[in-house]
């Protein structure tokens, strides 16, 4: 079954067939299988305290064009011991559709969802990094479920623009606030 989400923020993203290794772009050049690739991003979320349920296979509608993707569910234990699901939507890059290239479009798009799968597993390894240097962070959050709505805790900050809820009132972020005195 295909994922085609009904609201999508339009992006100024690269074809898949135009980055290189230079341009900070990694893993389109992987030799590793898909199903290597979906096991160490399994092993990533759950060295970050998750349990990956599954991975699903879609398409990620924008205004600009269609990319195919992931749509990765998880789940996270509570104390009580209760779960609290998640997902972790990924898009890989767009491929042109150029017959002059030198490898199929078929073969390029297989390539480009690959280097979305290491891309991930490079992130989520970062992820790890900063839960350990920053107490009480909290990697999966971002991702988890609202019950009610089906939506992340991202999209509903983004759409409800609660940011400016999570500071005490009349505190602001001063600029030089954290440097040595």
């Amino acid at each position: 079954m295909d994922f085609i989400p009904t609201e999508q923020k339009a992006q100024d993203v690269p074809f898949y067939d135009d980055v290189t290794a230079n341009g900070g772009w990694q893993g389109h050049t992987t030799n590793k299988t898909t199903n290597a690739l979906k096991a160490e991003v399994s092993t990533a979320v759950a060295r970050l305290g998750g349990v990956v349920t599954g991975f699903q296979r879609g398409a990620f509608a924008t205004e600009a064009r269609e990319r195919e993707g992931y749509r990765i569910t998880y789940f996270i234990e509570r104390p009580d011991g209760s779960t609290v699901p998640g997902q972790l939507d990924v898009a890989a890059l767009p491929v042109r559709k150029d017959s002059r290239r030198s490898h199929s479009y078929d073969s390029r798009r297989e390539k480009s969802l690959k280097m979305a799968l290491y891309m991930l597993r490079n992130a989520l390894d970062g992820l790890w990094f900063l839960q350990q240097l920053s107490p009480g962070y909290a990697p999966l959050m971002p991702w988890m479920l609202d019950r009610h709505s089906g939506k992340t805790v991202t999209q509903l900050w983004s759409e409800a623009g609660i940011s400016g809820n999570l500071l005490p009132p009349g505190e602001d972020f001063i600029e030089g606030e954290f440097e040595d005195a």
